[in-house]
């Protein structure tokens, strides 16, 4: 079921809004605004967005169109959306990026073919798409160019408390201080301050461990261990805190050229 619910703090001129499920997890936006009506707006508007988002890319709803899509997918062209077809665009890139670590196939996006007016195929039959370590952070980049077209200066957004973007500051200091907290004993492994950038973390907890896979081996990272990526682009922060956790050194290395000033750690946990 889903819940939407907001709130406006008129003495602070701050607007809470959350969702309880949207896109496998909860939302909660700060907006620090004067102008209810424009926080009102803004909030119904990205509300809007995310539903149309979740209902393309929620590969267990059987009438979105990565559902369909992963039904279909044959040798044979299949026509998508300009938008899913942009999105995989982007996923393309980073297969590329980060040397075939990211790949929502999970087997080898090198099998999906690309052609003219938002046709793909692929040589591979049982092919699919699974957008679960893309679609928050998507969405962040998304919501944020929502925010900045709104004028408003200082927002906070929180997908979880696994993909945060801070934008502006906190209205009584100079940025928005966020803590990353060990999932197997909840003390504290770092603190963030976020200006203008995003943080995306990534692990494996007592009860939650088989979900990060190596696409170039097909075995799960089980071990007891954590990453984040600090990145202005939400979008980056999103894709490399799961390809941090599979990268060895060397490859973190080499991945991390390709990308500007994104800032990524590991925690042995």
């Amino acid at each position: 079921m889903l819940e939407v619910q907001s709130t406006y703090y008129e003495s602070e001129s701050m607007f809470h809004g959350f969702m309880n499920h949207i896109m496998g997890t909860r939302l909660d936006i700060l907006l620090l605004h004067p102008d209810s009506t424009l926080a009102d707006k803004l909030w119904s508007a990205i509300v809007d967005e995310l539903k149309c988002l979740e209902k393309m890319l929620d590969r267990f709803n059987p009438q979105s169109e990565v559902a369909l899509l992963n039904k279909h997918l044959s040798v044979n062209k299949t026509p998508i959306s300009t938008e899913l077809w942009s999105m995989l665009q982007l996923c393309r890139q980073y297969y590329e990026q980060t040397l075939h670590l990211f790949d929502i196939t999970l087997k080898d996006f090198s099998q999906v073919n690309f052609h003219s007016n938002c046709f793909i195929s692929s040589n591979q039959p049982d092919l699919s798409f699974d957008f679960g370590g893309f679609a928050k952070g998507y969405a962040l980049k998304k919501i944020r160019k929502m925010i900045v077209c709104a004028n408003v200066k200082n927002a906070f957004v929180d997908f979880g408390n696994s993909s945060i973007m801070g934008i502006g500051h906190h209205p009584y200091g100079e940025c928005w201080k966020v803590s990353f907290l060990n999932p197997y004993n909840q003390m504290p492994l770092s603190e963030f301050d976020l200006k203008d950038t995003a943080l995306s973390t990534s692990g494996n907890t007592r009860q939650y461990t088989r979900h990060i896979i190596n696409p170039l081996t097909g075995i799960y990272d089980e071990q007891r261990k954590a990453s984040t990526i600090v990145s202005e682009d939400p979008l980056d922060a999103e894709v490399l805190s799961t390809v941090w956790m599979i990268a060895n050194e060397q490859q973190r290395e080499q991945i991390n050229t390709n990308f500007k000033n994104i800032k990524g750690t590991i925690y042995t946990l």
